[in-house]
């Protein structure tokens, strides 16, 4: 790619996934001239369909939340929203639990006995000794990563940790969760005193939890909207054009890259783990309303698993049951192929209650999804700021959940868009945008 492919006061926008394309919406907004480059043969990224008996079906349970930011939902209000109530279910000792979590039925769940261990420990825990806020304080400074497994322990005690948190880490990054970052832990962890949780767990909710929004044609309906609307404007999306770092530095004008951070700031130990996606065809009937199963437990290779037809009805096929089944690729080799051992995919499906003992698989197809979870072990952000800062000195604008390394939400992609567009329209550097940029690191992912 040379320099003349690109018009002098244009802006750049890599990556045509839900970040760029949004980015790029709102550089029209804002009177820019927009060009989109795409590594890859479609828009979409992780929200790009695949088809699946002739349905457009999400890379795994999608949604967006009440509590989401808005930004997304106002720019989209000509899409086909739909509230929908939530159906969760948490997998755990055999049992199904309302997911979200409710205190009564989550203590029944887990039986007394169990209840009893993990409250024991969680008052011996080693931050009760010496008062949590001390313990916090003590472990602030993240240069001093003490690690996943210690900042856990520390919190919730060796029980909770045992049955819940490590088994996550272990299936996810397929690594050993002293060997993960404290980072990891302080975004699913709750850091609330033991008589605040309580409290706030025996509240009646306010019902924010108790739905989600969802477009009637799945989240391939979002990136339709934005591509045609970008289409219209007269934007040029240019498929099958990879951008590499060195060809960025020949461009004249601002860049918003959503490729990944690593490709233009090598050399950091910036890595991902993959995502393996099963779509499944069960007989008419074979599963009940819940949206999505939740299996945080080692004994099965999926950590979730869904039924599109409970996000939209317009998901649904008249003659079988789907299910979208997500395996974290762990310590699962890249050439994995779970298609190959439909016995082991149905006994997991039956041991996690999820089908009965006698169900058929009639048809299953594996998507792998590369770069999905980024690897946040021990010291990871002193070399993201490294990373951050070579790609920021370059004079582009890292944004999104690849450009900035993050695992975050639908919703939080396209606020980062919105906030790299407030950038360069203020007239900021992008030297300027790596301090900007630290403050997503702070963003929560909601399930």
């Amino acid at each position: 790619m040379s320099q003349n492919n690109i018009q002098p006061g244009r802006v750049l926008v890599v990556g045509a996934g839900i970040t760029g394309l949004s980015a790029a919406w709102m550089l029209c907004r804002a009177g820019f001239e927009v060009t989109v480059r795409e590594g890859g043969p479609e828009p979409g990224g992780l929200l790009a369909p695949i088809d699946f008996r002739g349905i457009p079906c999400d890379r795994g349970s999608h949604r967006i939340h009440p509590a989401a930011h808005p930004l997304l939902l106002e720019l989209t209000q000509s899409a086909d929203w739909h509230q929908r109530p939530r159906r969760g279910k948490l997998v755990l000792s055999g049992r199904h639990m309302a997911y979200p979590l409710q205190i009564g039925d989550f203590l029944r769940g887990l039986g007394p006995k169990t209840a009893a261990h993990m409250a024991a420990n969680f008052l011996v825990r080693p931050g009760a000794r010496r008062g949590l806020k001390q313990w916090e304080a003590d472990r602030a400074d993240v240069e001093e990563d003490i690690g996943f497994e210690a900042f856990v322990t520390a919190r919730v005690g060796r029980r909770a940790y045992q049955q819940f948190y490590a088994p996550y880490v272990e299936k996810v990054w397929g690594m050993h969760p002293s060997e993960i970052s404290q980072t990891v832990a302080k975004a699913r962890v709750s850091t609330a005193s033991p008589i605040s949780t309580l409290k706030k767990a025996l509240q009646p909710g306010d019902g924010t939890d108790a739905s989600f929004f969802y477009p009637s044609g799945g989240m391939a309906e979002l990136v339709d909207f934005f591509t045609t609307g970008l289409l219209t404007a007269g934007v040029d999306i240019e498929y099958d054009s990879p951008v590499e770092a060195g060809d960025l530095a020949q461009w004249d004008g601002p860049v918003l890259y959503s490729g990944h951070l690593s490709h233009i700031a090598p050399g950091h130990g910036l890595e991902h783990r993959g995502l393996f996606i099963l779509h499944i065809a069960l007989p008419k009937g074979s599963v009940g309303d819940t949206d999505t199963f939740y299996l945080p437990e080692a004994r099965f290779d999926f950590g979730r698993v869904s039924q599109p037809a409970q996000f939209s009805g317009e998901l649904s096929d008249p003659e079988f049951d789907i299910l979208c089944a997500e395996i974290p690729q762990g310590r699962h080799s890249i050439d994995t192929d779970f298609t190959m051992d439909r016995e082991r995919i149905q006994s997991q499906l039956v041991a996690a209650g999820i089908i009965g003992p006698h169900v058929p698989l009639h048809d299953v197809v594996q998507t792998f999804c590369p770069r999905v979870y980024p690897i946040y072990a021990r010291g990871w952000l002193r070399r993201w700021r490294a990373a951050l800062q070579a790609a920021t000195q370059a004079g582009v604008l890292p944004i999104g959940r690849q450009g900035l390394f993050l695992h975050c939400n639908i919703d939080q992609c396209v606020h980062i868009a919105d906030e790299a567009v407030r950038h360069l329209v203020s007239g900021r550097t992008a030297s300027e945008w790596a301090h900007v940029a630290e403050r997503f690191l702070a963003l929560r992912v909601r399930d």
